[in-house]
Protein backbone atom coordinates (compact mmCIF):
# COMPACT_ATOMS: atom_id res chain seq x y z
CA UNK A 1 0.00 0.00 0.00
CA UNK A 2 1.40 3.36 -1.03
CA UNK A 3 1.25 6.40 1.23
CA UNK A 4 -1.48 8.81 0.26
CA UNK A 5 -0.55 12.04 -1.43
CA UNK A 6 -0.98 15.30 0.43
CA UNK A 7 -0.77 17.35 -2.75
CA UNK A 8 -4.56 17.36 -3.44
CA UNK A 9 -5.19 18.59 0.10
CA UNK A 10 -2.62 21.36 -0.26
CA UNK A 11 -4.08 22.46 -3.59
CA UNK A 12 -7.66 22.48 -2.31
CA UNK A 13 -6.91 24.24 0.95
CA UNK A 14 -4.54 26.65 -0.75
CA UNK A 15 -7.25 27.64 -3.23
CA UNK A 16 -9.99 27.84 -0.59
CA UNK A 17 -8.11 29.26 2.40
CA UNK A 18 -4.72 30.73 1.53
CA UNK A 19 -5.63 32.59 -1.67
CA UNK A 20 -8.64 34.41 -0.10
CA UNK A 21 -6.61 35.39 2.98
CA UNK A 22 -3.78 36.78 0.87
CA UNK A 23 -6.27 38.56 -1.39
CA UNK A 24 -8.04 40.20 1.57
CA UNK A 25 -4.73 41.28 3.10
CA UNK A 26 -3.39 42.74 -0.14
CA UNK A 27 -6.64 44.55 -0.91
CA UNK A 28 -6.92 45.86 2.64
CA UNK A 29 -3.42 47.28 2.45
CA UNK A 30 -3.76 48.76 -1.04
CA UNK A 31 -7.32 50.16 -1.06
CA UNK A 32 -7.92 53.64 0.37
CA UNK A 33 -8.83 53.94 4.02
CA UNK A 34 -11.11 56.93 3.43
CA UNK A 35 -14.23 57.51 1.36
CA UNK A 36 -13.62 59.46 -1.84
CA UNK A 37 -16.99 61.20 -1.61
CA UNK A 38 -16.10 62.75 1.72
CA UNK A 39 -18.85 60.78 3.44
CA UNK A 40 -18.18 59.73 7.00
CA UNK A 41 -16.51 56.35 7.47
CA UNK A 42 -18.12 53.68 9.63
CA UNK A 43 -21.27 51.63 9.97
CA UNK A 44 -24.69 53.10 10.53
CA UNK A 45 -26.23 56.57 10.73
CA UNK A 46 -25.68 57.33 7.03
CA UNK A 47 -21.98 56.46 7.09
CA UNK A 48 -20.40 53.86 4.82
CA UNK A 49 -17.31 51.77 5.46
CA UNK A 50 -14.15 52.65 3.60
CA UNK A 51 -13.09 50.37 0.73
CA UNK A 52 -10.35 48.84 2.91
CA UNK A 53 -12.83 48.12 5.69
CA UNK A 54 -15.38 46.73 3.23
CA UNK A 55 -12.84 44.14 2.08
CA UNK A 56 -12.26 43.08 5.70
CA UNK A 57 -16.00 42.86 6.31
CA UNK A 58 -16.52 40.70 3.21
CA UNK A 59 -13.58 38.53 4.29
CA UNK A 60 -15.26 37.97 7.67
CA UNK A 61 -18.49 37.00 5.94
CA UNK A 62 -16.70 34.58 3.60
CA UNK A 63 -14.60 32.92 6.32
CA UNK A 64 -17.15 30.40 7.60
CA UNK A 65 -18.40 29.22 4.17
CA UNK A 66 -14.83 28.88 2.91
CA UNK A 67 -13.84 26.94 6.02
CA UNK A 68 -16.77 24.55 5.61
CA UNK A 69 -16.11 24.18 1.88
CA UNK A 70 -12.48 23.36 2.64
CA UNK A 71 -13.52 20.66 5.09
CA UNK A 72 -15.94 19.17 2.54
CA UNK A 73 -13.18 19.22 -0.07
CA UNK A 74 -10.86 17.32 2.30
CA UNK A 75 -13.53 14.68 2.93
CA UNK A 76 -14.15 14.27 -0.82
CA UNK A 77 -10.41 13.94 -1.48
CA UNK A 78 -10.11 11.32 1.28
CA UNK A 79 -13.04 9.30 -0.11
CA UNK A 80 -11.66 9.41 -3.65
CA UNK A 81 -8.20 8.33 -2.48
CA UNK A 82 -9.66 5.50 -0.39
CA UNK A 83 -11.67 4.22 -3.36
CA UNK A 84 -8.62 4.43 -5.60
CA UNK A 85 -6.56 2.48 -3.04
CA UNK A 86 -9.29 -0.17 -2.77
CA UNK A 87 -9.49 -0.55 -6.54
CA UNK A 88 -5.73 -0.84 -6.95
CA UNK A 89 -5.53 -3.36 -4.11
CA UNK A 90 -8.33 -5.39 -5.72
CA UNK A 91 -6.71 -5.47 -9.15
CA UNK A 92 -3.25 -6.25 -7.76
CA UNK A 93 -4.53 -9.33 -5.93
CA UNK A 94 -6.41 -10.79 -8.87
CA UNK A 95 -4.96 -12.97 -11.59
CA UNK A 96 -4.55 -10.87 -14.78
CA UNK A 97 -4.90 -13.93 -17.06
CA UNK A 98 -8.29 -14.88 -15.62
CA UNK A 99 -9.44 -17.76 -13.42
CA UNK A 100 -7.58 -21.02 -13.75
CA UNK A 101 -9.54 -24.15 -14.62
Amino acid sequence: MQPRSVRPYLLALGALWVVPVVLVLVLHLTLPDHNASGQCAGLGFGCTPTPADTVLFLGYLAALPLFLLGMVACVVIAVVQARRDRRSAGTAGSNPTGPES
